[in-house]
């Protein structure tokens, strides 16, 4: 199955429990992976997928970042999505884990840990933990790595 017919089998049960935050989530990402196929005239894969999905949890993590505090409205509602959003995103690697792989990485391309390789280290670690990880956990590993 892949993960859009994945998230319309979801986004059916969620009618059916009547879970209104769910299926405007769940109608967002489809949305958002529909355009994207329809853009690039091809079926996505599940990868593909997943980085609009990266996407939507990033903007519901900078909304909630700038969400005044006395917004406990505003705030519960975008944990609930951030929740919702989180729950398709694939497992992600912890900051141990990632710390070690980009060692690993830099050790494979003969970088040295320095200020010129960290454009380099991030742009590989980008794309070959796709999905399991973001550009602001791999930046700040790799500014303690450099420290």
């Amino acid at each position: 199955m892949t993960f859009l017919e994945n998230l319309r089998k979801d986004k059916m049960k969620a009618m059916k429990d009547k879970d209104r935050d769910k299926v405007n989530v769940i109608t967002l990402l489809m949305s958002s992976i529909s355009l994207a196929e329809k853009e690039e005239k091809k079926t996505l894969t599940d990868e593909e997928a997943i980085v609009f999905v990266q996407k939507e949890l990033k903007q519901a993590k900078d909304t909630l970042e700038s969400t005044p505090k006395n917004r406990e409205d505003i705030i519960k509602e975008t944990n609930r999505r951030i929740e919702i959003i989180e729950s398709y995103m694939p497992e992600q690697m912890s900051e141990d884990e990632l710390e070690k792989e980009i060692k690993n990485l830099a050790n494979d391309k003969n970088l040295e840990l320095g200020i010129k390789s960290k454009g380099i280290l991030i742009k590989e670690t980008l794309e070959k933990f796709k999905g399991k990880t973001d550009g602001k956990t791999i930046n700040k590993i790799i500014d303690k790595i450099l420290k």
